[in-house]
This record gives C-alpha cells, sequence and structure tokens, in this order.
C-alpha cells in the first residue's frame, strides 16, 4: 500500500470512528430523553398524589438527564408554584417562588406564546413581591407593541400593587390617550377612581392624605362622567367618594356640601338603575343600598356601592390562574 493510499485508509477509519462515536452519543442521548420522559410521568402521579416535594426531585432528576426539556421545566414549574405559599414571607418560601419562576421562564424560551403560563408567572412575582421582575417582564412586552393598551393597563396594575399609585395613574392616563372609544376611556377613568376608592379603607390614610386621594378620583370621574354621563358606576363612586369626603371634614361646615354632593350621585345612580332596568323590561327593585361606608370595602356589584379595582394579573393579556388546581403536562 503506498503512502497515498495509506493516508487515504486513515483519513476512512477517522470517518468511521467519528461517525460510530455520533452514533454513541446520539443513542446515549436518545436513552437519557427516553428515561426522563419516565420520570416526568412518574413525576406527575406524584404531582396527582399532591405529592409536590418528591414530584419536583423526579422532575429535577429527569431534568440533570435531559436538561432543555421544556415540559420537565414546564412540569418543574407548576410543582414549586404549588409549594409556594403566597403571604410567607421566609428566605425558603422566597427560593420556592424563585425556582417555580426559573423554570417557567426557561419553558417560555421554547413557548413563549403560553399566555397560562404568562399569567402564573407574574402571579408568582407579584405574591412573592418581585415587583421588579414583573415590571421588567411587562416593560420588555410592551416595547414590541407600545400600543399595546392591555399590557399598559398591566402595569397600571403591577405598580398599584407595588404601592407607586402614582406610576399607576400615569399609566392608566397613557390608556386614556390611547384608547380610541368613548367606552375605553371611561374604564381607564373609572380604574384610576376604583385604585383611589381601594386606598380610602386603608385606616392609615387620615385627614389631609385622604382628602387629597378624594379629590384624585372625584377628578378622574369627572372626566368620566363628561363622557358618559349615564354610567351608573361613574355616579356611585362619586357618590362614595364624597361620602368618603365628608367624613374627613369632620364637624367643619363643609361636610353638609359633600353629604349632599353624595346624595346628589346617589341619586342619580338610582335613576340610571331604574332606567336601565325599565329599558329591559325587569320590575323596578327595592331601594339600592347606600354608598360604601369608609372604612368597610364595597362588594362588587351591590347597588350603590363600587366594585373594588382589578387585581394585577386578571386583566390583560395574560390571565391569573383561576380557582382550579394547575396540572401538569403529559410527558
Amino acid at each position: 500500500m503506498n503512502r497515498h493510499e495509506t493516508s487515504r485508509f486513515s483519513g476512512f477509519n477517522a470517518t468511521l470512528a467519528f461517525a460510530a462515536l455520533a452514533s454513541v452519543l446520539v443513542g446515549t442521548a436518545g436513552c437519557d430523553e427516553l428515561r426522563s420522559r419516565r420520570e416526568i410521568q412518574e413525576a406527575n402521579k406524584l404531582f396527582g398524589e399532591g405529592r409536590y416535594n418528591k414530584a419536583v426531585e423526579v422532575y429535577s432528576e429527569a431534568l440533570r438527564l435531559t436538561p432543555g426539556l421544556a415540559i420537565g421545566h414546564h412540569n418543574a414549574g407548576l410543582a414549586y408554584y404549588k409549594l409556594f405559599q403566597p403571604g410567607v414571607e421566609t428566605k425558603e418560601n422566597r427560593a420556592l417562588a424563585e425556582q417555580s419562576a426559573q423554570h417557567f421562564m426557561t419553558y417560555l424560551e421554547s413557548e413563549p406564546n403560553d399566555t397560562k403560563v404568562i399569567g402564573l408567572l407574574t402571579t408568582i412575582w407579584l405574591d412573592s413581591g418581585q415587583y421588579d421582575k414583573a415590571l421588567s417582564y411587562w416593560s420588555a412586552v410592551l416595547a414590541k407593541d407600545p400600543q399595546s393598551r392591555d399590557v399598559i393597563e398591566k402595569l397600571a396594575n403591577i405598580n398599584r400593587q407595588a404601592g407607586d399609585y402614582v406610576k399607576a395613574r400615569e399609566w392608566h392616563l397613557k390608556r386614556v390617550d390611547l384608547e380610541a372609544d368613548r367606552g375605553g376611556k371611561v374604564k381607564a377613568y373609572l380604574d384610576i377612581a376604583q385604585m383611589e376608592w381601594s386606598r380610602l379603607q386603608k385606616p392609615d390614610l387620615v385627614d389631609a392624605e385622604r382628602l387629597a386621594v378624594v379629590d384624585i378620583g372625584l377628578a378622574s370621574l369627572q372626566q368620566a362622567e363628561k363622557l358618559d354621563p349615564k354610567h351608573a358606576l361613574v355616579q356611585s363612586l362619586m357618590g362614595s367618594l364624597y361620602q368618603h369626603r365628608s367624613v374627613a371634614h369632620g364637624a367643619h361646615w363643609a361636610k353638609g356640601v359633600e353629604a349632599a354632593s353624595q346624595r346628589f350621585h346617589q341619586g342619580r345612580f338610582t335613576d340610571i338603575r331604574k332606567g336601565e332596568q325599565a329599558a329591559a323590561g325587569a320590575p323596578q327593585p327595592g331601594q339600592p343600598a347606600p354608598a360604601g361606608q369608609p372604612g368597610q370595602p364595597a362588594p362588587a356589584g351591590q347597588p350603590g356601592q363600587p366594585a373594588p379595582a382589578g387585581q394585577p394579573g386578571q386583566t390583560g393579556a395574560a390571565p391569573a390562574p383561576t380557582g382550579s388546581t394547575p396540572q401538569p403536562a403529559p410527558n
């Protein structure tokens, strides 16, 4: 065999060796993924039995074998989510929230349009006080579509839950500017008023601060009233806010003025509701309940009482989880 043939033979052997190695690697990877999927099936059973700690261990083993398996990250995120306890401020609980969020973020790299997981991810951040992460995520979403009113509403609600009411109002007012129809603008003004109304339920808000909050809410409602004078909730909220304002004045003469304004808007609400029911052919109900009492949150849908402001995670493009238990996806 001459030198040229020897060189060609050596090259052929190297190619065969490489192909054999590649075949072994592919086979190993295939075996690992198959084993990972079996592990996920086992973990899913544990999840269904409520054994979330054990399920997390098995999901982790599956991901150790196949780190890029999207379904493994999805299900591991759910298991950590079930272990997390909203409102419990410990390092261990915070770590559970971070683990869940990390798995969901990895999963979303493969499935970026899974709105249910986006909703769960947002809920976890908010429930664990990680408002900066929620704001960063949704700001990045808005950068892709600066005119998205749903995302702007989401950012307003996140800021509200974080306690940044000034920024929340700014986002709601941006919605007002972007809304093309009257109804959308009225809703944005109502969201501001409901946010301020909910602040009045806190006992630590007193005197001048209460009056300032009331005035912000009333200013928004006055704009909404110009757009839709016969909007029942606008009149109901105005009556309730004037009632809060009269209490803030104490025995001052202005209390009588605010009380009169409250009665006027309560009367407007009653007339509007009767007109709506008559138009719908419904029987005339009795007198509506009085406007919400200061310091007592009013239930949604009750006559004369404003509905509480919407919670972040329940509006916009990404829904919050419902009361049903999230279930892991099959492998």
